[in-house]
């Protein structure tokens, strides 16, 4: 059978950060299993032997994971590639090396890693991999998810005119949109919705919504500690059709339509699910967090162990 070169990849993790990859090359014949095996069983020998190259951006181990969720960390080594003359589509194993030491937890394919497989426990079975259900070709539909995932428990909410746990879920969907967005940094709420939801018509503001937001969701009240002190205006949801505005009342607080919040937060997500789009490094971050969410619609299927029986 044909040899050809193939590569054992190692990344280099040093107090939680990949900077560098180290590649040494083989050139075997035989199958594309016997190479992959063949390559497997040098990891040790080929670690202390292989070159280094600078990785072209740094990685933390979350991150590193999602490059292989999302199918693309073959790219992160064209360097090493190019300086050994790779095939078109060369067979490579890749392991990790944690302050020096081999890593090597679970084995995976060069497929992308997606699937039962990611969350699946003997016995607990897996949570459905939103990657898996949500990509098709080649694109992914952002709006559906969320909408699955925590939309479609609002609007039943919202239906049901059970408004108070309606407008609850819908600033917890926000927090979770913020987190995936800017990660759980200070003010990811109010800049997420600064950046992608119209809220001048409905008359309320970011901050006003945080403030709304930090007191019912705690207190189930309309009086934060900002409230209280004068710093912000308290704003109170009311439930009508479409673009009914209460601006005519001479009330304290300020009233915004809950339907005219929900549509405007709903739009939001479609501009910022575009964004995405064409940015793969933004899309790795996407994943990174996005796997430390639950939904209603991803939940494990318990699968119990048979009994050898059965």
């Amino acid at each position: 059978m044909m040899s050809e070169r193939i590569f054992n990849i190692f990344v280099y993790f040093n107090e939680g950060i990949a900077k560098y990859f180290g590649i040494r090359h083989h050139r075997v014949s035989g199958t594309d299993e016997k190479k992959m095996e063949y390559l497997r069983q040098n990891v040790s020998e080929d670690h202390s032997l292989a070159k280094i190259f600078e990785l072209p951006r740094q990685f933390t181990p979350e991150q590193w994971k999602s490059t292989f969720r999302l199918g693309n960390s073959i790219k992160y080594f064209e360097q090493g590639f190019v300086h050994y003359r790779a095939p078109m589509n060369p067979i490579f194993c890749v392991t990790s090396v944690v302050d020096n030491v081999i890593r090597i937890d679970r084995t995976i394919g060069a497929e992308p890693f997606r699937g039962d497989i990611v969350s699946a426990q003997p016995g607990r079975g897996a949570v459905p991999d939103y990657l898996v259900t949500y990509m098709g070709g080649g694109k992914f539909q952002f709006t559906q998810l969320i909408y699955d995932d925590y939309f479609k428990a609002i609007k039943i909410l919202l239906e049901k005119e059970l408004n108070v746990s309606c407008v609850k879920l819908l600033m917890s969907c926000i927090d979770t949109l913020a987190f995936v967005e800017f990660g759980d940094s200070r003010n990811n709420f109010t800049k997420w919705l600064d950046n992608y939801v119209e809220l001048a018509p409905l008359g309320i503001t970011s901050e006003e919504l945080w403030e709304f937001r930090n007191s019912v969701l705690h207190m189930t009240n309309l009086s934060s500690r900002k409230v209280l002190m004068g710093k912000v205006s308290p704003i109170m949801p009311f439930v009508a059709s479409k673009d009914i505005k209460l601006t005519e009342l001479e009330a304290t607080p300020n009233t915004f339509n809950l339907r005219n919040l929900i549509d405007s937060v709903n739009n939001g997500i479609a501009k910022w699910g575009a964004t995405y789009s064409q940015n793969d490094e933004k899309f790795l971050l996407f994943i990174e967090r996005y796997d430390l969410t639950i939904s209603d619609s991803r939940v494990a299927r318990f699968a119990p162990d048979k009994h050898p029986d059965d």
